[in-house]
């Protein structure tokens, strides 16, 4: 299997703003907020504060799009979400630059599928639950990115778990940006006993959705759900975008097919396929 995780250990730089720049712009503030005579804003940030926290066990550290063609789903992605790319691990692969969490695309394989890999404290740990829950584990490797072990849950939908290293960063919950993932939908046969299964693996605990036979696991970054009742376990992402109606009809305009943007709860979203009949959903946040 090739090696996605490369991109895992990216540490997230603080800003440090230079400090003429600061003063200068605390003095026009001063004058222009016309502040009571001995009353002063307070100082430059000396020491900068990493804001996001640490990712946590069962967070998704890494999320990798797997496709029969790679070059195709390259070109059509990119067009749709804006992503630009890295090389991946292998001539089959594709690291997507500036991705919250890290991203990749995958190629070769029969069918497409969001592969993903989630964070642990103890992958050694985790293979074990991975094993006592009905899954299968190979044992872990350790390499240049960190510990990993590939693994199958019970529905056969192939994942990862990572060792945290604890200089992880936590991301939004539901992406920052155009092409960030804001949503993962987890299909299964039977959700009892997917629900038993990652609640073993990774902790998870699940409430109810607001579907007949969806879960939420809460407190999962990025956001993602469960849904029962599916003759075929597929993961299926949602990704974020400025403007709807101009991703649809790239879409369309690429041989995909998109019916018109829904208005939800949560924002205005189109359930979509690719060329390659990958199903996934856009989202346009109204915030």
């Amino acid at each position: 299997m090739p090696d996605p995780f490369e991109a895992l250990r990216t540490p997230l730089t603080p800003a440090r703003p230079d400090p003429a720049f600061t003063a200068r712009l605390r003095a026009q503030l001063e004058v222009a907020l016309d502040l009571p005579k001995g009353v002063t804003m307070s100082d430059a940030i000396t020491t900068p504060e990493t804001v996001a926290s640490p990712m946590r066990e069962g967070d998704i550290a890494y999320a990798s799009l797997w496709v029969p063609d790679v070059d195709r789903a390259a070109a059509f992605f990119g067009a749709v979400l804006g992503w630009s790319y890295g090389p991946g691990s292998s001539g089959q692969g594709r690291r997507v630059e500036g991705a919250t969490p890290h991203h990749g695309l995958q190629g070769g394989q029969e069918r497409s599928d969001l592969f993903l890999c989630y964070a642990v404290v103890d992958v050694v740990a985790g293979v074990e639950r991975v094993r006592a829950a009905g899954g299968q584990a190979e044992e872990p490797v350790t390499a240049p990115h960190g510990r990993v072990a590939d693994c199958v849950d019970e529905d056969g939908t192939r994942f990862a778990l990572y060792q945290l290293t604890g200089s992880e960063a936590r991301g939004p919950a539901n992406g920052a940006r155009q092409g960030d993932l804001s949503y993962i939908t987890m299909e299964a046969r039977d959700s009892a006993r997917a629900r038993a299964f990652y609640a073993t693996v990774l902790g998870w605990t699940f409430r109810p959705g607001r579907v007949e036979d969806g879960w939420g696991p809460e407190d999962v970054v990025p956001m993602t759900g469960m849904h029962g009742g599916h003759q075929q376990a597929t993961v299926v992402p949602m990704y974020r975008v400025d403007d709807i109606q101009a991703a649809v009809g790239q879409v369309r305009a690429l041989g995909g097919a998109a019916p018109e943007p829904e208005r939800q709860p949560y924002g205005l979203s189109a359930e979509c396929v690719d060329d390659q009949g990958t199903r996934f959903y856009l989202l346009e946040d109204p915030a």
